[in-house]
């Protein structure tokens, strides 16, 4: 039996020994044997550096083995073989304590062919894990490597708040796993007010008074605001057990996910900083006047609130004065925004003079022009101040860190962003990244890579994509990249799927991050589900947004013509005797396809309109899309009811069986997925808002069609039972009326896809 030998069987050591057991039983179902005193015989496994097991030393002062090539300290790890006495001893030595764990990872995938997802590992049985002849030494390029978690809700699957404990386990585990270091948590309403101003701030009921119903901004809670922080204790101690960094907030704070309660608006009347736009425009959104050093110091209190109950002062995080102007005027504007990042950087190095800030860049995509972010580069101190850009993927080839001045000159961090919470497809701009990505690596100065998608778990590629270039960014060409992520996930049908994926990845590259300020016709991520009844953007027919239309159509239509082929691979899949990664991806395939249709199938619905408003005549060419459009949506909900991702049912259904639940949460849980912003891939808001929204359009618009009526387009709304008619009935019938046939929905998917093969066709045919 493998012996595996600690100098104490608890705290990290333990940790690290009970992985490296577990994985080996589930590889081979034997225990080894978890040890405090090494013995003489039989193969063991020696976990630890000299610097914290006591027999590593002792080897490496008999001459038996090699001093170990690890820094202290940092996240360089070593796996090496030694034969004695006709046994085998391997040692693993971590510069710290999560290496350590990055290294037991490595081994299982060098030696078992493990392989580590989100949503589950691979673990091929095997007799015997051979620990011979290992030499192996590792280390990252980018100091900083993580993930931040946001704070919206409605399906499980992408929601970070609606995780449980357990979730957050298997969650941090798979961060370990991917030798990954950083995450962030910004999961929703905290109880920093309560523990911070406990006479001003109570803990609540369900209801929160700042709640803006049928919004993202309606944050009455589903679990109690004291539970919420219990859970957030756990989480934060698992992690630092693990050895995992978790920025604190400091500074202006207040935004949209972390509002102003009412009650100490009440009580402490606070003065704001000046404000010329409307976002976060309400007293709860307004940040606090810092000129007024009470203002400043309450920001503080709740940074140590945070501190004291959940956190650790080794890493801070700032937003500065973000997404808004103070004054219309620029030059004002930006001496506003320097000052406030001079009051708090002044602040926290009273207290904290050496622990590293991030300095988060999206309010540079946002507001900034790069001539302002060099200028405010002036004002750090590089030797403990680091720009977060979390951005970098921006296509805005103006509004990227290529020209803020930080290459070669200050410390930063690259970051994938995958916008925004509605556009949760596979999808990303690789080829800029393909471009950029080796700029970070070449310079010295570039101390990471993090993920910043704004839902969790969308996208598996760019996932393991941005974790395996965090390590070593020398994987940035995304099809050989491609062609490494199906040999490991799907082991026995990658053939399949890679062709599949090959497929659909020139579809998914439509769709990435444009940036805030790209110009209207470059950004593309208009084209998303939710935006298809936001503003009637597909058929308000004035000449810009033809425009937008036409570039639309010219960069979609090449690469849309695989979708039929497409949809064949995906039907023609043996689905029933399929693991759960390959169901689950299937499904992603197919939707991110038919996302992409559902935005060319409106564009050339639009352009074919204004053309019959003209005088010409397309009206079979109208007809046949306004079928195809309609069939596109009841199709696209068939593919959605066949998983439980999906779901807003089964999601609501799932935060009650793990805590007690607000009992009137169904409400606001509508509201936080339907508001203008938030519509995504949800099967509820396929039947019960888009396809009825869809089907009152098209019927309309045949009556036009045939009344021979050429008036405007866009005032369809007042002669149509109403969007909003249509949304009221949403939020009036129950979700137990809403929810997915799952079952007959799965049963049926060859044949859905199947359907939307044909579909594809209707809607690219030339006409």
């Amino acid at each position: 039996m493998l012996k595996v030998l600690v100098p104490e069987n608890t705290g990290f050591l333990k940790i690290a020994a009970d992985e490296f057991c577990s994985l080996y039983e589930k590889a081979t179902g034997d225990k080894p044997r978890i040890i405090t005193r090494p013995e003489t015989d039989g193969d063991m496994v020696v976990l630890g550096s000299d610097a914290v097991n006591p027999y590593a030393l002792e080897k490496i002062l008999d001459g038996a083995v090699p001093q170990f090539s690890v820094t202290t300290g940092t996240d360089e790890y070593q796996l090496r073989s030694v034969e004695e006495n006709g046994r085998t001893i391997l040692f693993i030595a971590g510069g710290r304590r999560r290496s350590l764990l990055y290294a037991v990872y490595d081994f299982f995938e060098r030696r078992a062919e493990c392989r580590y997802f989100w949503d589950g590992d691979i673990i091929p049985s095997r007799k015997e894990i051979s620990i011979k002849d290992l030499e192996v030494m590792e280390r990252p390029r980018f100091e900083y490597r993580g993930l931040r978690y946001f704070a919206h809700r409605s399906l499980k699957r992408f929601q970070a708040e609606h995780w449980d404990f357990e979730d957050w386990k298997r969650e941090i585990d798979w961060i370990l796993k991917k030798r990954l270091n950083l995450f962030m948590l910004r999961i929703g309403t905290d109880d920093l007010f309560q523990l911070a101003f406990p006479d001003i701030v109570k803990y609540p009921g369900w209801k929160q008074p700042e709640s803006i119903a049928r919004s993202y901004d309606d944050r009455d809670l589903f679990w109690s605001l004291r539970y919420r922080g219990e859970l957030r204790k756990k989480i934060l101690e698992y992690a630092r057990e693990r050895d995992l960094l978790h920025p604190e907030d400091i500074g202006t704070m207040t935004h949209w996910y972390s509002r102003t309660p009412k009650a100490f608006l009440e009580q402490v009347k606070p003065d704001f900083v000046p404000q010329a736009t409307r976002s976060y425009g309400e007293e709860t959104g307004l940040v606090w006047d810092i000129r007024r050093d009470k203002h400043l110091d309450n920001y503080f209190k709740l940074t140590e609130a945070h501190i004291a109950n959940y956190g650790s002062p080794d890493i801070f995080h700032t937003i500065g004065l973000a997404e808004r102007m103070c004054y219309k005027d620029r030059a004002r504007n930006l001496q506003m925004k320097l000052y406030a990042y001079r009051r708090i950087i002044e602040r926290l190095r009273r207290k904290y003079p050496f622990a590293p800030l991030l300095i988060a860049g999206w309010d540079f995509s946002m507001y900034w022009t790069p001539e302002e972010v060099r200028e405010l580069l002036n004002e750090f101190d590089p030797a403990n101040t680091i720009i977060f850009d979390y951005t970098a993927d921006t296509s805005d080839e103006l509004n990227n860190f290529t020209n803020w001045g930080v290459v070669g000159k200050f410390p930063w961090i690259f970051g994938i962003f995958h916008e925004y919470e509605p556009n949760s497809e596979i999808r990303g701009n690789y080829d800029v990244i393909e471009r950029r990505l080796p700029i970070a690596a070449a310079d010295p100065l570039c101390k990471g890579l993090v993920f910043w998608p704004e839902a969790s778990h969308t996208d598996t590629l760019m996932l393991e994509y941005m974790a395996a270039n965090a390590w070593n960014p020398v994987h940035e060409k995304i099809v050989p990249f491609l062609a490494e992520f199906c040999r490991k996930r799907y082991v026995q049908q990658c053939p399949e799927m890679t062709a599949i994926w090959q497929k659909v990845l020139p579809l998914a590259m439509l769709n990435g991050f444009h940036g805030p300020q790209s110009p209207p016709r470059e950004n593309f991520s208009e084209f998303s589900v939710f935006n298809i009844f936001r503003s009637d953007i597909y058929t308000r027919l004035s000449p810009e947004n033809l425009e937008f239309h036409r570039c639309c159509l010219a960069k979609m239509e090449n690469a849309l013509s695989a979708a039929s082929e497409a949809f064949t691979l995906l039907a023609g899949f043996d689905l029933e005797n399929s693991d759960g990664f390959i169901r689950r991806d299937l499904i992603d395939l197919a939707r991110t396809v038919a996302g992409r249709l559902i935005a060319c199938g409106f564009s050339r619905f639009a352009l074919l309109l204004n053309d019959w408003s003209n005088g010409a005549a397309n009206e079979d060419a109208i007809q046949i899309l306004a079928e195809a459009g309609e069939e596109l949506f009841v199709l696209a909900a068939e593919l959605l009811a066949a998983h439980e991702d999906y779901s807003l049912y089964e999601s609501l259904l799932d935060l009650q069986r793990k805590h007690e639940c607000n009992p009137d949460f169904e409400t606001t849980l509508k509201g936080n997925a339907e508001n203008h912003y938030c519509r995504s891939y949800i099967y509820e808001l396929f039947t019960g808002v888009y396809i009825p929204s869809v089907r009152a359009y098209f019927q309309w618009v045949r009556e036009k069609i045939a009344a021979g009526d050429r008036s405007p387009w866009n005032d369809w709304e007042k002669r149509l039972p109403t969007h909003q008619e249509i949304v009221d009935r949403f939020y009036a019938t129950p979700l137990t009326e809403l929810a997915p046939d799952r079952g007959r929905a799965f049963r049926e998917l060859p044949a859905t896809l199947a359907k939307l093969a044909g579909t594809a066709e209707k809607i690219t045919r030339k006409y």
